[in-house]
């Protein structure tokens, strides 16, 4: 049986799909879809998970790309969220000016900065994907997947927006680190002031000074936690915007796991006792090689290739 969380997700997505359709039939206005969207944040997240799909067969659109025989594009769209997902998959193209203005995304391993319109920035780390549209009411930006560290420009007449499938946050002009995970979202306030609103209620973190303690919002399916940030987390965001990633002790389980985020050829741990080392160190996003040297020389590890797409770690 399909749990209530499911059932109201699944609507709100259908939701979204038909709102599409109608703009794609111009039975409605861009206007009038911004009105149901920001009247809940649910609405926003939900347009966010659609406009993903999309994106996700972009590549679609270099190909002659058109429904499949004997559909209508309209109708589909009009049925829902799965409709939709089966329409892209067959092909059929909306107008990009019904879904989200721009879109950059990175692949594993890959880091990129962008510039926007207002003078903020973002830069995005490995296999991520953000939408932004700026018009003169507000300032909005989707993070689809992946991390992302934003330093928001003042705008005394334009907030700026943050938008994920768990919830909607407004943020002040400052320094912030969103990362999506697979139980939710880890909002990171370095400098400023953060507001997200969620199905499960509304929480505020805000860092006035350099000496403040920075903060983490934590998002999941149930809750928010405002939580002061641990060190690790600030020097790790820190790390990746360097190319670096930090280990202070966690176990090799954890840190393959961390590693394998940069990595199109996967590392495997082999054995229980590998997976229970604990290690510390720096190391470069796009030199594996150095970490395997460190764990080999360190642990004594066997470093086994096996096939094109992984490396095994096994203790000897």
């Amino acid at each position: 049986m399909a749990k209530t969380g499911d059932q109201d997700r699944d609507a709100l997505i259908a939701q979204a799909s038909q709102w599409l359709a109608r703009l794609d039939a111009g039975r409605t206005t861009e206007r009038e879809l911004d009105a149901w969207r920001d009247a809940d944040p649910r609405r926003a997240a939900a347009f966010a998970e659609v406009a993903s799909a999309w994106s996700r067969l972009d590549a679609l659109r270099t190909e002659e790309a058109r429904p499949a025989p004997g559909i209508n594009r309209r109708t589909w769209l009009a049925g829902g969220g799965a409709a939709l997902a089966a329409s892209l998959a067959a092909g059929a193209y909306l107008g990009r000016d019904v879904l989200l203005r721009d879109r950059v995304a990175t692949g594993v391993g890959e880091r990129r900065t962008l510039a926007l319109p207002d003078g903020s920035s973002v830069e995005l780390n490995t296999d991520t994907e953000v939408f932004w549209r700026f018009d003169r009411q507000k300032r909005r930006l989707w993070l689809a997947r992946g991390e992302a560290a934003l330093t928001i420009a003042r705008d005394t007449l334009r907030p700026f927006e943050l938008v994920t499938a768990q919830g909607l946050a407004r943020l002040a002009a400052g320094q912030f680190n969103a990362r999506l995970r697979p139980a939710g979202l880890d909002l990171v306030v370095l400098a400023g002031r953060a507001v997200i609103k969620t199905a499960s209620g509304t929480a505020e973190a805000g860092v006035a000074g350099p000496d403040d303690v920075r903060q983490v919002l934590e998002v999941n399916a149930r809750a928010i936690e405002v939580i002061d940030a641990p060190e690790a987390q600030v020097q790790s965001v820190q790390a990746w915007r360097r190319g670096e990633i930090v280990f202070e002790g966690q176990a090799l389980s954890a840190a393959v796991e961390e590693y394998n985020r940069y990595l199109t050829r996967k590392l495997v741990i082999g054995d229980e006792r590998a997976a229970n080392l604990r290690l510390g160190g720096r190391f470069l996003t796009g030199d594996p090689d150095s970490f395997l040297q460190a764990l080999r020389t360190t642990f004594g590890l066997r470093i086994v290739e096996d096939g094109p797409s992984r490396i095994l770690l096994k203790s000897r």
